[in-house]
């Protein structure tokens, strides 16, 4: 496997979150046990760029860091990759609205337009991508290796449906989903289990639901412990809006609830179709069916779940970081 001739250096500028973690740390991570010279930093200095001649970045859409990459970009030292993993032009949280104002958007384009590399984890950013630079690769996103090893954790009596979701996706839950997984935690007698808000909003743990659902706040990104957590889970879940910015969205939660054998209950939406293998690996709710009805059809089979667990496992050992590296140094020696 060949590397970059000197080096790959990326540049984490905003910071160590679950993005950076899996478009950063996890193929720098990787590179380096394949023997290539690479690094992850949070700064950027000339000392940084003698040792390498490619700058990985991420989102890139500060003013003070847009002035380094162009910078960059004018004195023509360097291979400049850039990494974009959300469809920030068009978001559904307004947190997101406020932060990628027309400033910021008119930057990340303008970086995107000067990189040697663009890379992406989904198939419909990638088309979007292609407007302001013709190099731009799909490399999806994975999981460490040893999640394949994290055997399924101690079972509780009642089994559990797991979520896996930051406040930024509460827009995902209608009451029409509330009341879809109530029904089903009551009538089928399973419990459910939050993972990323800090509390549930009012209302997710009261009436039917009471006592049902417990919620753990993010840990580290892709630590041991977080995999071991959400080990637990029986069936994940994930409802999303049909909305331009979810279907830009990764697979990122097919492939984690498959590496650890958790089967898949998801959307019938471009993030999740040729992931979930329905009725192989897991199922895709599909626009004529309800939540409760598909959960309601898995919790009816346990033989059928505990075969599509197994496959849905199978299946992961194609997703993990080690598996694809190649995707990352192809991506990053790609010629523009």
């Amino acid at each position: 496997m060949s590397g970059p001739e000197v080096g790959a250096y990326a540049w984490g500028h905003r910071g160590h979150n679950g993005v950076v973690f899996h478009r950063l740390a996890e193929p720098i991570r990787v590179a380096r046990a394949e023997g290539i010279r690479a690094e992850l930093g949070y700064v950027l200095d000339d000392e940084i760029l003698d040792r390498h001649n490619t700058v990985i970045a991420q989102m890139l859409h500060e003013p003070r860091a847009s002035n380094a990459w162009e910078a960059l970009a004018q004195l023509g030292t360097h291979r400049l990759v850039l990494d974009v993993d959300d469809a920030m032009w068009s978001p559904d949280y307004h947190v997101f609205r406020q932060h990628y104002d027309a400033e910021a958007l008119a930057l990340l384009r303008r970086n995107v337009e000067i990189s040697h590399v663009v890379t992406t984890p989904s198939e419909v950013l990638a088309e979007q991508l292609a407007q302001w630079n013709a190099n731009v690769h799909v490399v999806p996103n994975t999981v460490p290796a040893f999640v394949l090893d994290i055997g399924r954790g101690p079972r509780p009596e009642q089994p559990i449906v797991g979520y896996q979701g930051s406040t930024s996706h509460l827009r995902d839950w209608p009451l029409s989903q509330r009341a879809a997984l109530a029904k089903f935690l009551v009538q089928a007698d399973w419990r459910a289990h939050f993972f990323g808000p800090d509390e549930l909003p009012p209302g997710w743990n009261d009436g039917p639901l009471a006592g049902r659902v417990a919620v753990s706040p993010w840990k580290a990104p892709g630590s041991p412990e977080y995999y071991g957590s959400l080990s637990r889970v029986d069936v994940g879940i994930g409802p999303l809006r049909d909305s331009a910015f979810n279907r830009g969205k990764s697979a990122l939660r097919a492939i984690e609830y498959a590496a650890l054998g958790i089967v898949p209950v998801l959307p019938d939406l471009p993030p999740y179709r040729g992931w979930v293998d329905n009725h192989v690996t897991g199922r895709l709710v599909r626009t004529h069916e309800t939540l409760r009805a598909v959960l309601s059809d898995v919790a009816r089979y346990p033989d059928v779940l505990d075969k599509m667990s197994a496959n849905a496992r199978d299946a992961a050992s194609r997703w993990t970081t080690e598996h694809n590296i190649g995707r990352w140094i192809e991506a990053w020696n790609s010629q523009s």
